[in-house]
C-alpha cells in the first residue's frame, strides 16, 4: 500500500514539474495524509483481527479437546462396561459348565462304583471248575473217584466246602488226600464257594 501511495506521490510531483508549485505539494499532503493514516488504521484492524482470530482458534483447540476428552472417557467407560459383561458371562459358562462337569464326573464315579462292586464278585464258571472234577468223579458226580473216593453227588454247599477247605488246609481226607490237596491248593474262596454250589445242585 506505502508503495502506491509513494508512487502516486512521485506521479503527481512529475506532473507538477517538480514542486514549484506550494499548492501542488499541499494537495499531494493531503492527499498523502489521509492515506497514512488509512494504512495505519488498516494495520491496526488487521493486528485485531489477527488476535480475534488467535482467540477464536485458541478457544476452539480447547473445546475440541474437551469434546475429545468426553467422548474417550465415555468410550472408555463403554469398553469397560462390555469387557465387565463379557468377563462375567464368560466366568458364568466357566461356573455352569465346572458344574456339569463335576455333576458327570459324580455319575461317573458312581457307576464306576456301582460296576466295581457288581464285579467284585467275579464271574466264575462253575461248570468249568467242575470238568477238572469229572473225570475223576463222573460228569454228574456220580463216580467214586478212582474208585477209593465217596460218591459226591446229593452233598449239599456246605459239605463240599468244608471236605474242599479240608483237602486245601490238610485236615481232611482219606486216601485221596494227596491227590485232592493238589487239586484244590490255588483255589480261591470264591472259586471253591462256585463249585460247591455246583456239586451240590448235580
Amino acid at each position: 500500500m506505502k508503495k502506491i501511495l509513494i508512487s502516486s506521490a512521485v506521479a503527481i510531483l512529475i506532473l507538477t514539474g517538480c514542486g514549484e508549485d506550494k499548492k501542488v505539494t499541499t494537495e499531494v499532503a493531503k492527499v498523502v495524509k489521509p492515506v497514512k493514516v488509512e494504512v495505519v488504521k488498516t494495520t491496526e484492524a488487521a493486528s485485531d483481527v489477527l488476535k480475534e482470530a488467535a482467540s477464536n482458534v485458541k478457544e476452539t483447540v480447547t473445546t475440541a479437546a474437551s469434546e475429545l476428552k468426553t467422548t474417550v472417557t465415555t468410550a472408555a467407560s463403554k469398553v469397560l462396561e462390555d469387557t465387565s459383561a463379557v468377563v462375567k458371562e464368560a466366568s458364568t459358562q466357566v461356573i455352569e459348565t465346572t458344574k456339569n462337569a463335576i455333576t458327570d464326573s459324580s455319575a461317573v464315579t458312581a457307576a464306576t462304583e456301582t460296576k466295581e462292586v457288581s464285579s467284585s464278585k467275579p464271574s466264575i464258571n462253575a461248570k468249568a471248575l467242575f470238568a477238572a472234577c469229572a473225570s475223576c468223579h463222573g460228569q454228574n458226580g456220580e463216580k467214586a473217584a478212582l474208585g477209593k473216593s465217596q460218591i459226591i453227588k446229593g452233598w449239599d454247599k456246605a459239605k463240599v466246602i468244608a471236605a474242599l477247605n479240608g483237602y486245601k488246609d490238610g485236615s481232611y481226607g482219606g486216601v485221596m488226600k494227596g491227590v485232592m490237596k493238589g487239586q484244590v491248593a490255588t483255589k480261591s474262596e470264591a472259586e471253591i464257594d462256585a463249585l460247591a454250589g455246583f456239586i451240590s445242585n448235580l
